[in-house]
């Protein structure tokens, strides 16, 4: 494999073919969490997904390479895109990963790998591609068993992006929601001429 691995928009592909096989999204997880594991405090990464039958085995495959290097994982479950990025941020996280290939028919899937503000970072990205595209992670630092990483699932994690999201909305001055309400307003029904026009048999 080469740098071509990682795209504009994280990697994507069929499942279970390469480059969206399980043996390459743990070693993105690996290589991922020594990018990001800095410091002497506990990392942790947390990982949404949408609802693809391969979610499963993409979570569970990075989950693995994360846990390997000594990051704590926290299993968002099926989310939103944008509900990773604000639950990264929000709950510092070193790094967030959304497993998702968006438009792409089902068949495929994808991983994209956020910063601990919540934006996808390229840096981090091809830090992340150049030890998973070589087939291994450069100079692995690999922690003592007591020091591997310990996963748990998050069960309220749509709750709380509800919940701030509402905030946000709450937040806002009148002026500006009502602004909002109004480019949401439903159309107005067809005029009379407008069914004439269309063939409408409609009485005149």
């Amino acid at each position: 494999m080469s740098r071509s691995l990682f795209g504009t928009d994280g990697v994507r592909g069929r499942a279970n073919s390469e480059p969206m096989t399980a043996e390459i999204a743990m070693r993105i997880g690996m290589a991922a969490g020594q990018v990001f594991n800095r410091g002497d405090h506990r990392h942790r990464v947390v990982i949404g997904k949408d609802t693809r039958l391969s979610g499963y085995m993409i979570e569970q495959a990075l989950t693995a390479g994360f846990l390997s290097v000594g990051m704590d994982v926290l299993l968002l479950g099926p989310l939103p895109t944008p509900a990773v990025g604000f639950l990264t941020r929000s709950m510092r996280a070193d790094v967030g990963v959304m497993i998702s290939a968006s438009h792409n028919p089902y068949e495929d899937n994808g991983i994209k790998l956020f910063g601990p503000d919540g934006f996808k970072l390229s840096d981090a990205v091809e830090s992340a591609d150049r030890g998973a595209g070589d087939g291994a992670v450069a100079d692995p630092r690999w922690p003592a068993p007591a020091a591997i990483g310990r996963a748990k699932r998050l069960d309220d994690a749509e709750g709380r992006y509800i919940e701030a999201v509402k905030a946000s909305v709450g937040a806002r001055p009148r002026s500006q929601r009502a602004s909002r309400s109004w480019s949401i307003a439903p159309m107005a029904p067809p005029t009379r001429s407008r069914r004439r026009c269309c063939g409408s048999s409609a009485p005149r």
